[in-house]
C-alpha cells in the first residue's frame, strides 16, 4: 500500500460500490467503480465510535470529484470488490462520512463496520 505523504492522498487499494439497502437486501447502487486507499483507524475515532456502540473495521478514502459528499449517506452499504467471500464477502456499514478538504486531492472519509450477517443481492441487474 502506498502511503500518504506531505498530505497527498492515493487511491490504490482497491475498488469500491455503494449500496442502498431495504430490509437485509441490496436494492441500488448509488456509485459504482470508485478506487480507495486504506487508511489507519486513530485511537481517538476507535474509542469514539466504541463508545457511541459501534466498531469501526476499517477506515477508507476515497475521491470527493467523483461522488460528492451528498450522495453517500450513513447506513448505506460498501461494497469492496474482490475482497474474499470467505472474510465475509466485502459487505461494510458505512457509520460516518467525513468531508477532508485539506488533503490533496479533496476526498472523504469512510468509516466502516464489517457486516457478519451479508445483505441478499436484491439489485434487478445483479449490481451493474
Amino acid at each position: 500500500m502506498v502511503q500518504k505523504k506531505n498530505g497527498f492522498e492515493t487511491f490504490s487499494d482497491g475498488i469500491l460500490e455503494i449500496c442502498t439497502t431495504d430490509e437485509r437486501r441490496l436494492i441500488g447502487t448509488k456509485v459504482k467503480e470508485i478506487r480507495f486507499g486504506d487508511r489507519t483507524i486513530g485511537v481517538q475515532r476507535y474509542w469514539q465510535a466504541k463508545t457511541a456502540g459501534n466498531k469501526v473495521d476499517r477506515l477508507l478514502s476515497i475521491p470527493y470529484s467523483e461522488t460528492g459528499i451528498g450522495l453517500i449517506e450513513t447506513n448505506d452499504v460498501v461494497i469492496i470488490r474482490n475482497e474474499n467471500a470467505k472474510y465475509g464477502g466485502g459487505q461494510y456499514r458505512i457509520l460516518q462520512v467525513q468531508p477532508k478538504f485539506d488533503s490533496k486531492p479533496e476526498s472523504i472519509y469512510l468509516s466502516l463496520e464489517k457486516i457478519i450477517h451479508l445483505y441478499k443481492e436484491g439489485r434487478t441487474n445483479g449490481g451493474d
